[in-house]
């Protein structure tokens, strides 16, 4: 794809749409809708057994409102640290003991799943696969992501143009009995995210680029900052209500999957190409054969940050830096939690 065209492609275009139903994706019918992936992640730790008193293990390297999903069932989160490429810095025998483990395929990149394993095996906690990122991704052998353990967590919302909705696939059968009953859909407003993802196809991705700046501009007259400050309640509720929107209800009219894969993945490798030379280094290595990137995820701080900023805008895109972490994490977090950006591909 040419780059003139593969950057009026930063937001799905039109022509690259169908119905099409989750369960495509999934290859089973075992799920639940929410409104938020975080509901969804509470339903699967009340089946893993979370509850007062029991420990659920997370990455150190969160954003800090997954927490509310354990806090909201009165139990506690633990944590294990990562590595600078986010994968597990300890051997799982050091891991603290918990009922249940969630293992993260951050930016939609299958996280190796054998040390979660080994450790379950040896602790009888359940692992969890969340995999809000990671939509139209599979690991090295063709397994999708967020199907490789009992239970998977998705955020539909983060990839498709919906007003909200996440999901909870419940991979192992023997749990689908004890899954509580499909909520109602319910009817929702677009929302200003829906409005840009429709206009962003006609305007292009420096025009998209220009509304998000302007809009960060009144916000920050507004209130005095360009971005949302953290919810102080987000490590203790999960806002609004559980039901998913409408739109969940029947077949999806978004991005076709295997067209959706390679606008994310040419994507990826312009990011790649463009911000080689400004001093960032990218979270991983290489893009493996069967992943679709969320987005294109580096480290970089000081004069490298901003250089690669000024590029990625000098073309339409952008980056912001992910997560807010835990509050118990924050204090102590190494560098390589605080310094990762990603350069969006889908707002």
């Amino acid at each position: 794809m040419e780059e003139s065209g593969l950057l009026a492609s930063v937001y799905q275009p039109p022509r690259a749409r169908r119905a099409w139903r989750f369960e495509e994706v999934l290859g089973h019918d075992r799920l639940r809708y929410f409104s938020l992936g975080r509901w969804a992640l509470k339903e699967a730790l009340r089946l893993a057994g979370a509850e007062p008193g029991k420990a659920v293990l997370l990455p150190g390297y969160l954003c800090r409102e997954v927490v509310a999903s354990v806090a909201v069932l009165g139990a506690r989160p633990v944590y294990y640290g990562l590595t600078p490429a986010l994968e597990p810095a300890a051997h799982p025998r050091d891991w603290p003991q918990a009922c249940a483990v969630v293992a993260v395929n951050f930016f939609g990149f299958a996280q190796d799943l054998a040390p979660f394993e080994e450790y379950c095996r040896r602790t009888g906690a359940l692992l969890i696969e969340d995999n809000c990122h990671g939509l139209f991704s599979r690991d090295g052998q063709g397994r999708a992501l967020g199907c490789r353990a009992p239970l998977g967590i998705f955020s539909l919302r983060k990839s498709m143009p919906l007003p909200d909705g996440g999901a909870l696939a419940v991979n192992d059968p023997a749990l689908w009995g004890q899954a509580a009953g499909q909520l109602p859909f319910t009817p929702r407003p677009a929302g200003k995210r829906r409005w840009l993802r429709e206009l962003a196809p006609i305007v292009g991705a420096k025009g998209a680029w220009s509304a998000i700046r302007l809009g960060r501009r009144l916000r920050a007259l507004k209130a005095g900052q360009e971005l949302p400050p953290p919810d102080p309640e987000g490590e203790a509720r999960i806002p609004g209500t559980p039901e998913p929107c409408a739109e969940l209800g029947g077949p999806q009219l978004c991005a076709e999957p295997q067209a959706e894969t390679e606008r994310r993945r040419a994507l990826y490798a312009f990011c790649a190409d463009l911000l080689a030379g400004c001093g960032v280094t990218p979270v991983f290595p290489s893009l493996p054969e069967h992943a679709t990137p969320y987005l294109f995820p580096y480290h970089a701080a000081g004069e490298a940050a901003d250089k690669a900023e000024s590029k990625l805008n000098a073309c339409g895109l952008f980056s912001l830096p992910w997560p807010d972490l835990p509050v118990e994490v924050a204090a102590a977090a190494p560098q390589h939690y605080k310094d990762i950006r990603g350069a969006h591909f889908l707002w």
